[in-house]
């Protein structure tokens, strides 16, 4: 192979590594929420409770 021809594919080959590496550290940086379940409790007579 050409020396010329390897490095330019040398540099794309890094070009391209570093993206992968940009959005793996983005998906990381998005951390997801906890789920929480809100309840409401009816009992006959009384109010009703919320429940986090």
């Amino acid at each position: 192979m050409e020396p010329e021809k390897k490095k330019q594919l040398e540099a794309k080959l890094r070009e391209m590594m570093a993206l992968a590496g940009q959005t793996q550290q983005e998906e990381r940086a998005i951390q997801p929420r906890p789920t929480v379940a809100k309840v409401i409790r009816r009992r006959k007579g009384q109010p009703d409770k919320h429940i986090a």
